[in-house]
């Protein structure tokens, strides 16, 4: 009899191993579908009126991988931290994909709805441009579908990019733009390049408000010390020109994987983060002009406001790697108006 108890209480515990066990896979499965898997909500508008703008950018992000979530998630850490983020830059490479890409393709949520998530990155607005891995997706070349998604207001409408080049201003002091940004696709031909130069010029010569800080997103790098360190384009001939005329403060851009910033007089200040999650590229090239490199994933934070522009980077842990500032009392393009903050 004690014998046929002992064997009885052996075959419960054992039962209830299971059980909790799975219990516990159940618990974990749910845990990592909702990883995967987020609740996506939809955003009503884009943040117009403000002293104060903060913003991430980033590109050659969509890979899809575990590197392109574990950035993302640093950028939900950094502006929880901070309790603020108006919006995110995307430049370019959105989506590394070997056939064509739809407004309906299962990449959407892979690459973009369901990575970028949380209470902040849930509800902002993306602006995003064409990288050269973006330029060929498109089944009909009369249309892009990167663009049609934003036009239609798709997904979560956080997607941001009604056209091939467009702007977007933020805030407001005095009746000025606090902050405006000029997105532009530099995959164009030299006469589609020239056109975007003149477009450049058009937002920040030929305006009758002219904005405190001017911005230029575009993918491909005009100067860069990592794999592309010797690329040959039409932008230093054709866009330079007019980022110089315009005073333009900042070009951002990506397409080298890894983060940099490249200070040179009487060039706008260049900041280069395609670290977004695809495989990383070494630096090639040495230069006084470059202030800062990592070979690194990781996304960089810029906050404005009337005097002052703040850059900082981050690495995919979260974690502040360099940060600098820019006054806007100094209205020259001079290595002397960014100092490095330690």
């Amino acid at each position: 009899m004690k014998q046929l108890l002992n064997r009885i209480s052996a075959l419960l515990s054992k039962r209830w191993l299971i059980s909790i066990i799975l219990v516990a896979l159940s618990v974990g499965s749910i845990g990592l579908y909702r990883y995967f898997h987020p609740e996506i909500y939809r955003i009503p508008s884009n943040p117009i009126n403000a002293q104060e703008i903060n913003f991430f950018a980033l590109g050659d992000q969509g890979s899809g991988s575990l590197e392109q979530r574990a950035v993302a998630d640093a950028m939900e850490k950094v502006a929880k931290k901070n309790k603020s983020l108006d919006f995110v830059v995307l430049l370019g490479d959105n989506f590394y994909i070997d056939k064509k890409l739809t407004e309906n393709s299962p990449e959407w949520k892979t690459m973009f709805e369901e990575v970028y998530s949380g209470a902040y990155l849930s509800t902002v607005p993306f602006y995003a441009i064409l990288g050269n891995h973006d330029k060929d997706l498109s089944m009909n070349p009369a249309t892009h579908p990167e663009i049609e998604y934003s036009k239609k207001e798709l997904g979560s409408n956080r997607w941001r990019m009604p056209a091939h080049f467009y702007h977007s201003d933020f805030g407001n002091i005095n009746g000025r733009p606090l902050l405006r940004v000029v997105y532009l696709d530099t995959n164009a031909s030299a006469d589609e390049m020239s056109v975007q130069a003149k477009y450049v010029r058009e937002q920040f010569i030929n305006t009758p408000v002219q904005p405190i800080w001017k911005i230029v997103a575009g993918h491909h790098t005009i100067r860069s010390f990592g794999k592309h360190f010797k690329d040959k384009s039409d932008l230093k001939s054709i866009l330079l020109p007019a980022l110089q005329e315009a005073k333009v403060d900042i070009y951002l851009s990506a397409h080298d994987h890894n983060q940099q910033l490249i200070v040179k007089d009487s060039e706008p200040n260049y900041i280069v983060n395609g670290a977004g999650g695809k495989s990383l590229y070494a630096q090639k090239g040495k230069s006084e002009d470059l202030r800062f490199f990592n070979e690194g994933y990781g996304f960089v934070r810029l906050q404005a406001n009337a005097s002052k522009l703040k850059i900082d980077f981050y690495n995919s842990h979260a974690t502040t790697v360099s940060s600098h500032e820019l006054a806007r009392e100094c209205m020259d393009l001079n290595t002397r108006c960014i100092k490095e903050i330690k």
